[in-house]
Order: structure tokens, then sequence, then C-alpha cells
């Protein structure tokens, strides 16, 4: 028999994974349908807990109700949108034969190891937005691992009444345990652990963990510690058209999450867009003001003092060097050079950079992982992220601060993270 007719050890690879990602994806499907089904329960039915979630939201944590109301709704209209199901089927559209045939090959010694086996995954959540554990938690679900959540004391409500809720509509097996203690966590041999939060605080809780025998130091941790992002705007024009969703993208939670607007670049001095600007971050940041205090969010008068210390240091120095500048409230756009630009420190101060897209590949290069995403404001968007070969994550300002359920924390796909062997 010709031997050339007998399949090599690639080919039953092949053969074998594909049939792997079949199964997966038809499961995974299921449980997306059902999932986003049940999601959008917890927002429609009146006995969800959602409502008393957000009431506690709104009494004990720094979120306003206009930000919790904000991310609410972002977050419904893309589970009704289907972005649970899309996650799941983006991974087999049409794709180059030979391409596929070679993830096949780089995965297979991953198959026999990790195709079956469900897995106990620990999610340790940060709480700097209303909700911004939740896409992990939905990641482990639609993968089929387990789930067991480190809560937020930043954002304990919103995200434990999704889970009560789930459990209650039969996600119990998968679910197994939430705790906002890190004492609490139970020893459950975690294959994974999802991390996103503060860089400072990583190797810390590690050794705490490990020492507790929660988990070993061979365990595979995927830690998010991106801090922010960049917009860039092309010309004056763009810029205007678009100023108020850049204002959005700065303002929004505060600016304190990594798709939180820290810089922009542009081929256009601030100096040249200091009205329009300057009126669109009025708006904002007045809408922002009376939210707070509508919410009884009110500072004590020694920190209003402060603030407004700060304030008159940094206007006053400003001037002093001569640096271009907007002031509106306690927030700032600075214009900073591009040789000596760092990575921005504080949340109310946003850095302004004239340079074009070629230097904008070199502040890249710079800020490495602490950079989570590019911002374009224009329709061409297309070519601006050829520009940059997949090095980073280019957006549309639009969805800075409503992204889709399926986006990239840091550039990394969690689900295909949880499941290396789906093409």
């Amino acid at each position: 028999m010709d031997s050339s007719a007998l399949p090599n050890s690639n080919q039953k690879n092949s053969n074998k994974l594909h049939q792997v990602d079949k199964i997966w994806t038809k499961q995974a499907k299921d449980r997306a349908l059902l999932l986003q089904k049940h999601l959008i329960e917890w927002f429609d039915n009146e006995q969800s807990g959602m409502r008393a979630a957000i009431k506690q939201s709104i009494l004990g944590t720094d979120f306003t109700s206009e930000d919790i109301d904000f991310q609410l709704s972002s977050i419904k209209s893309r589970l009704e949108a289907g972005d649970l199901v899309h996650w799941v089927e983006q991974y087999y559209g049409e794709k180059d034969q030979q391409e596929l045939n070679k993830k096949r090959v780089d995965v297979q010694d991953d198959i026999d190891s990790q195709l079956f086996e469900q897995a106990h995954v620990l999610c340790i959540h940060a709480g700097n937005l209303p909700l911004v554990g939740l896409q992990d938690a939905i990641a482990v679900l639609l993968s089929g691992h387990n789930y067991t959540g480190k809560i937020s004391r930043k954002d304990p409500y919103l995200l434990v009444s999704i889970l009560k809720w789930l459990v209650h509509r039969g996600w119990e097996a998968q679910i197994q345990h939430w705790t906002i203690e890190t004492k609490d966590i139970p020893a459950k041999d975690f294959k994974k652990v999802l991390f996103a939060g503060s860089e400072s605080s990583l190797e810390s809780l590690k050794a705490i963990l490990i020492k507790a025998q929660i988990l070993d130091k061979r365990t595979n941790w995927l830690n998010r510690t991106a801090s922010f992002s960049i917009a860039y705007c092309p010309n004056k024009e763009l810029a205007i058209k678009h100023s108020n969703q850049l204002i959005e993208a700065m303002l929004r939670h505060d600016g304190k999450g990594c798709r939180s607007v820290g810089m922009i670049v542009s081929p256009v001095g601030l100096n040249e867009l200091q009205k329009p600007l300057e009126n669109a971050l009025k708006t904002a940041f007045y809408k922002t003001e009376i939210a707070g205090i509508s919410d009884s969010k009110v500072q004590t008068q020694g920190f209003n003092r402060n603030r407004l210390t700060s304030v008159a240091y940094k206007q006053a120095y400003n001037l002093a060097i001569d640096r271009a500048f907007i002031c509106v409230g306690d927030w700032f756009i600075e214009e900073h050079s591009l040789e000596y630009v760092s990575e921005p420190k504080s949340n109310r101060v946003v850095y302004w950079v004239k340079a074009d897209k070629d230097a904008l590949g070199s502040l890249v290069e710079r800020f490495g992982f602490t950079l989570q995403s590019i911002y374009y404001l224009g329709a061409d968007i297309p070519a601006f992220k050829g520009f940059f070969n997949d090095t980073i994550n280019v957006e549309s300002i639009d969805y800075a601060q409503c992204p889709p359920l399926y986006w990239k924390p840091d550039g990394v796909d969690i689900l295909r993270y949880l499941c290396p062997f789906i093409i």
C-alpha cells in the first residue's frame, strides 16, 4: 500500500483539532445564547435584584448614578446586539486554509492536556468602574470553565447581584464561589488566574495567595495592568467635529479606566483648538459635577480647599513655563513635548502632544503595556489601523467608553486565552 495515502501525525492532529473546534463552538454558542438571555433578564426582571444593587452602589461607592446608568445601558445594548454569540462565532469566519493548518499544528501540543479538561479559574476583579469585572466572568462561563471571583471592595454590589441571578437561573455548576475577602478564596486547584488591577499590588497578592496555599507558583496568571489610552486627531476639523466624543472619553468614570483618554496626539497645537475644546470640557464637566451633587457625593470643605490650591498651583506653573493648557474645574489638558512626555499619572490631567502618526508610533513603543488603545477621530480607521500592523488596539473614538463585550484588555482576547485550542 502506498504510504503516502496514510494520514501523517499532523493530519491526525489537524482532524482531531477540527472536531474539537466544532464541538466547542456548538457548546459555546449554546452557552452564549443562554447567558445573553439570562443577563438581559437581570436588566428587565424586577425581581432580579438590579435596582437594589444600583441603589447600594450609589450610596456605598464612589460611582455616580450617571456613570452607573451609562455603564448599564452600554452593557445591555451590547447584549441585545448579540455580542456574546459574536464573540464565540468570530473565530470561525472564512480564513485561509494554510493559516488554519499552521495554527492547528502550532497548538497540537496543547490538545491532549487542555481540550477536555474543565478547569477552575480565579478572577481577581478590579473595581475602578461599575461592573468592570463582568467581562472576565462572562468569558469564563462561555469557555465552559468554572468561575471563582474575588470581588473588589470598590464595586461590591453590581457584579454580585448578577452572579446571584445567574445562579438562580441555573449556572450554579460553573459559578462556584465569590468573595470580597482574599482570605475566603477557597483552594480549588486553579489552573488560571485572571487579574485586573494595579501592577503595584500584583506581587504582594501573589505572595499572599501562595502562602495561603490557595495557589501554587506554577499557576498561570493573565495580568491586565494597562492604565490609559491615546486619542489621535489627524486635523483641526476632525478635532472640532469629534470634540464632544473626545471629552467624553476623557471624563467618563472620572478618567479612571484603562480605556479613558489620558493623552491626545495631533499635528495641530492645543492653542489652535482652545475654544472648542474648552467649551466641550465645560459642558461635560458641569454635567458631571451636577450628577455628583445630586448623589450627595459632595467633598468635604477641606478637600475642596486643597483641590482649589492644587488647581491654582498648576495654572501658575503652566503660565510660568509658557505651556499651552486648558483648565475647567480641576481638569487640565496640557501640551507636552514629544521628547519628554511621560505616562499620565493623574486621571484629571490629560497630555496633549503635537506630533504626527509616525511620532505616535514611537509613543506606542515607549509606553508598551501601560497603553490600552488608540482612538482615531475620523472615518478612515482601516488605513490608520494598518499603519500599526496590529501592534496596538486601534478603535473609533465613538467606542472608547462603550466597547463591545469582546474587547481586548491589554490586547488579549480573554476567551482565546482560556481556550487556546480555538482557531
